[in-house]
């Protein structure tokens, strides 16, 4: 490309702008595969390689159903139906033993009205032909468990965090009765129960969503929790104690969902507000130590916001966040996904841009590389909109 010409203020400002969209990242483009049209909610998704051929299969938590979709093919296998008379509403996979195959975990019993007798925690034990059904093993649990996900310890071992969405006994309106237990289950090396269970928060009235993530330097998972409090992070310590830290305020009801990610020079943290919210949040790091990080809202206009993930889509060297809403019990509002992408180094600017218009009433979201060409792809499930959908990442990098 030749050199621009300095020649004046009109020669400068053209040059300038030249260059500003020479910077300016790649718009992104999806190519949208449905894998499924007739799921009955799609509460919860999972990725994960299942039988062992080293592709990463889809893993999806149904109302009656317990299902895997076998990459490439996307064909369906259903491995687990109606544990418990009431919806199943969670699930967790990822390979425990070592052996390159998926453990799967499944929460159940969906009752968030009942914070006494509701919930029940399954591992599934696998059969030699993995298409077929596995056996469910009941593990303890608390009432209204909501969310489940593996992290490691400090041993590098994989274990299993639950997360109800309120403490037994609590009343929703109020906050009273015990906090949420964050609860940590250990499986031995034989994934035999009884798993020893630790407590590692307990502090928080209603709770909807959390992200293991690596943010110091020990071998160890934190995890970040999303709370009508706000959001927070929560480090388990070696002896099986851990702290907690709050990064967000309880401004606009606090996070629903919540996820990391990386800008160009920091991480950041990105929620929605306030569960089941219209807010898409962005916070980044407070000057100097401690204190609350900087809040910034980049969009005000979703309606019931109930999916997130970060990932970088365009091979930036930064995360962009991909949000989902549903709009549930609101006929005629629209629904959707779409991506947010910063436009410098610290987060100050976002770019929107609309994946899907109304074809995806998103329940759940989650984000990996399925087909090996090193950009990730975004895998959703639709409520209202009953689909299962791939969004196969063909952006530019």
């Amino acid at each position: 490309m030749p050199c621009p010409s300095w020649t004046g203020p009109a020669s400068v400002a053209a040059a300038l702008l030249s260059l500003s969209a020479i910077a300016a990242p790649p718009e992104p483009t999806f190519r949208t595969l449905n894998v499924d049209t007739n799921i009955a909610i799609g509460y919860g998704l999972a990725l994960a390689d299942v039988d062992g051929d080293r592709r990463t299969d889809i893993l999806l938590c149904d109302k009656t159903q317990i299902a895997w979709y076998q990459n490439p093919s996307w064909k369906k296998f259903v491995i687990a139906e109606k544990l418990t008379s009431q919806d199943h509403v969670c699930i967790a996979a990822a390979d425990v033993d070592g052996d390159g195959k998926a453990e799967i975990a499944v929460g159940a019993g969906w009752n968030p009205g009942d914070t006494l007798n509701s919930g029940a925690l399954f591992f599934l034990q696998p059969p030699v032909d993995r298409r077929t059904k596995w056996t469910p093993v009941p593990l303890p649990h608390d009432p209204t468990i909501h969310r489940i996900r593996w992290i490691r310890n400090h041993q590098g071992r994989l274990t299993l965090v639950s997360a109800p969405l309120h403490g037994r006994g609590n009343n929703p309106g109020t906050g009273e009765g015990d906090g949420v237990r964050i609860q940590r289950y250990s499986p031995g090396h034989a994934l035999k129960s009884p798993w020893p269970i630790e407590v590692l928060d307990a502090n928080h009235h209603k709770t909807h969503n959390m992200d293991p993530v690596q943010w110091d330097e020990d071998p160890a998972d934190e995890l970040l929790l999303g709370s009508k409090e706000g959001a927070f992070l929560i480090d388990p310590a070696t002896d099986g104690s851990s702290t907690t830290r709050q990064l967000g305020s309880a401004e606009n009801g606090g996070f629903g969902e919540i996820r990391a990610g990386r800008l160009a020079k920091s991480r950041f943290i990105a929620g929605i507000s306030p569960m089941h919210g219209n807010q898409v949040v962005v916070l980044t790091p407070p000057t100097g130590s401690g204190g609350l990080w900087n809040r910034r809202v980049l969009d005000e206009g979703l309606i019931d916001g109930h999916a997130l993930a970060c990932a970088d889509f365009l091979g930036l060297g930064s995360d962009q966040v991909v949000v989902g809403w549903r709009a549930m019990n609101r006929p005629g509002a629209k629904v959707g996904v779409k991506l947010f992408t910063p436009l410098d180094p610290e987060g100050s600017q976002w770019r929107e841009t609309l994946i899907d218009d109304n074809g995806m009433a998103c329940e759940d979201l989650q984000v990996a590389d399925l087909n090996g060409d090193g950009r990730p792809d975004i895998v959703a499930a639709g409520r209202a909109t009953r689909n299962l959908k791939i969004y196969v990442n063909e952006s530019r990098h």
